[in-house]
C-alpha cells in the first residue's frame, strides 16, 4: 500500500531529524528485498506500561521521585521535538499525538526515552492526516484530540499529565466502560483528584498534574519545558 509506505517514510525521516538523549534515536531508513525498515537505537529496559502493570500485580508502589524522573525525561524529549525547526528555520510544529506509558521506555541504566513518533503531526509530512480522523490511544487523548480539533504541543502535555497521574496514583485517569465513555470523561474533565485517590499525596504535585491535565489548553503548561521546570521545583 503506497500510502502506508509514504506514511512510514514520513515517520522515519521525521524521527531521524530528532536528536536528544530522551528520544530513541533513528539510525537508518532503508529497504531490503522490497521491505522497508527503520533501524533504531536499542533501549535495554522496559516501557512505563510494563512497569505500571508489574507494580500493580505485585502490590508495590512507584516512588514519587522515580515517577517524576520518568515524566520529566519524557517531557524534555518532547520539548526537543516540539521546538524542532526545518532546514529553512521554519517551525516543524511536531506533535507526537500518541504519548502513553507504552511509548515511554525506561532503560535499566535509568535513561528515559520517548518512542514512536508514528502518528506525529508535522508540517513537513507528505501524507497529511485526513481532517477529523482520530489517531492515538483513547485513554491518553486530550479533549481537543477527542473532538477532532486542531492540535498543538499542549495536547502532548495533557497526555503526559495523564501518565504522571497514573504513575503516582496507580489508577487510570479517565477509564470508562468503553472508548466512547472514556472520551466523554476526558472532554468533561471527569477525574478523581490525586489527593482524594491517594491519602497523603503531595498537594504541590497534584497542582502540577491538574495543570498539565487542564481541559482548556490555555490553562495548561504552555510548553513541555514549563512542565520540566515545575517538576524540578517540586523535586527540590
Amino acid at each position: 500500500d503506497q500510502r502506508f509506505i509514504t506514511m512510514f517514510l514520513d515517520e522515519a525521516k521525521l524521527a531521524a531529524t530528532l536528536n536528544h538523549q530522551n528520544i530513541a534515536q533513528v539510525y537508518e531508513v532503508d529497504q531490503a528485498d522490497g521491505a522497508y525498515f527503520m533501524a533504531m537505537e536499542y533501549v535495554h529496559g522496559e516501557n512505563a506500561r510494563a512497569i505500571l502493570e508489574t507494580t500493580l500485580r505485585r502490590g508495590w508502589t512507584i516512588p514519587l521521585e522515580l515517577a517524576v524522573m520518568i515524566v520529566g525525561g519524557a517531557a524534555a524529549g518532547l520539548h526537543h521535538a516540539h521546538e524542532r525547526r526545518g532546514k529553512n528555520g521554519q517551525p516543524l510544529n511536531i506533535v507526537h499525538r500518541d504519548v502513553s506509558p507504552a511509548n515511554i521506555m525506561v532503560g535499566f541504566d535509568g535513561r528515559v526515552k520517548v518512542l514512536d513518533f508514528g502518528i506525529a503531526k508535522a508540517e513537513e509530512r507528505a501524507t497529511k492526516t485526513v481532517g477529523g480522523t482520530i489517531k492515538g490511544k483513547y485513554g491518553y487523548m486530550s479533549p481537543e484530540q477527542c473532538k477532532g480539533h486542531p492540535l498543538d504541543r499542549r495536547s502532548d502535555i495533557f497526555a503526559l499529565g495523564i501518565v504522571l497521574y497514573e504513575l503516582t496514583t496507580l489508577r487510570r485517569a479517565f477509564k470508562g466502560n468503553d472508548d466512547f465513555e472514556t472520551m466523554k470523561r476526558i472532554v468533561a474533565g471527569d477525574v478523581v483528584r490525586p489527593t482524594v485517590a491517594v491519602p497523603g499525596y503531595p498537594p504541590e504535585l497534584e497542582a502540577i498534574v491538574l495543570t498539565a491535565m487542564a481541559t482548556e489548553p490555555s490553562a495548561r503548561f504552555q510548553t513541555a519545558q514549563e512542565l520540566v521546570e515545575a517538576l524540578d521545583t517540586f523535586t527540590v
